[in-house]
């Protein structure tokens, strides 16, 4: 079974809360303006996540658990905070950032694991 989420939204102030919590997931949410929320949560294994942020103050929160998860963030802008949050083995993360004032935190617990972060 598969399961897709996708939002998009340009709107100024907003938030999106995604959860997806089976196997062969996937959750895209894209935003745009300022003040903008976006949390992902994922339990399962093979889920996919990507949250793609413009403007000022965004907001990111990504947690997966289980095995072969995938997490990406990319935030263009002003004052920007990504978390992502892994646990089990063979996940992989990527965070991007441009702008400044950006804050990145990821945490992944298990074996196999890799992240990457840029930020300028």
């Amino acid at each position: 079974m598969k399961i897709k989420g996708l939002v998009i939204a340009t709107v100024f102030a907003l938030s999106s809360i995604s959860g997806v919590f089976a196997a062969d997931n996937e959750s895209i949410t894209a935003q745009s303006g300022w003040g903008n929320v976006a949390g992902t949560g994922q339990l399962g294994f093979r889920n996919f996540s990507f949250t793609g942020q413009s403007g000022i103050a965004n907001h990111s929160a990504t947690v997966q658990f289980g095995a072969y998860n995938v997490s990406g963030t990319a935030q263009y802008g002003i004052a920007n905070h990504s978390t992502t949050v892994q646990a089990g083995l063979g996940n992989v993360s990527a965070t991007i950032q441009s702008g400044f004032g950006n804050n990145s935190l990821t945490v992944q617990s298990g074996v196999g694991n890799s992240s990457t972060t840029v930020q300028h």
